[in-house]
């Protein structure tokens, strides 16, 4: 009895009931196609193998067709939205007049921008750096004899 309960959870996997769904829809085709045939005179066994290669052949050749456009359509959008990423706008003050400018940057690129006051041409530099994550601490003990250490408490407000 066990045996038939954990056979009968292994039937509710997804993936099975896909591939026996598939099955059924094909062999119920190939079905009608042999008794097609059958009754034109010829083998139904005939018909019906016949009807079940050129179905599992032209499903292959489809799925294998959608799964490259997928493929293609998935990495166009992946490359939309890394060009996206890329392009910032930030505030930058002109290096002849200092006068504030919006300027979109690109990070894969060089970038300059020129001032909508004096016309200059200004080219951007960029620098990043790794900073060390500190934690604020909600008390400080400060030892001011042996035995003994006073207490300070921070407020964030």
């Amino acid at each position: 009895m066990k045996k038939l309960v954990q056979r009968l959870k292994q039937l509710n996997n997804p993936v099975l009931i896909i591939v026996l769904l598939s099955l059924l829809f094909t062999g119920a085709v190939s079905g009608v196609v042999g008794l097609g045939g059958y009754l034109l005179g010829s083998n139904f066994w005939g018909w019906f193998i016949l009807a079940f290669g050129v179905q599992f052949v032209a499903f292959a050749v489809i799925n294998t067709i959608l799964q490259r456009k997928d493929t293609l359509e998935g990495a166009k959008v992946l490359n939309e939205q890394l060009e996206a990423l890329s392009k910032f706008t930030i505030q930058l003050g002109c290096a002849y007049c200092k006068q504030i400018n919006a300027v979109p940057i690109t990070l894969n690129q060089e970038n300059r921008f020129q001032c909508g006051s004096c016309n200059q041409v200004n080219a951007v530099k960029m620098q990043f750096f790794a900073a060390q994550v500190t934690t604020p601490l909600n008390k400080v003990m400060m030892p001011v004899g042996e035995n003994e250490s006073i207490e300070f408490k921070t407020s964030l407000s």
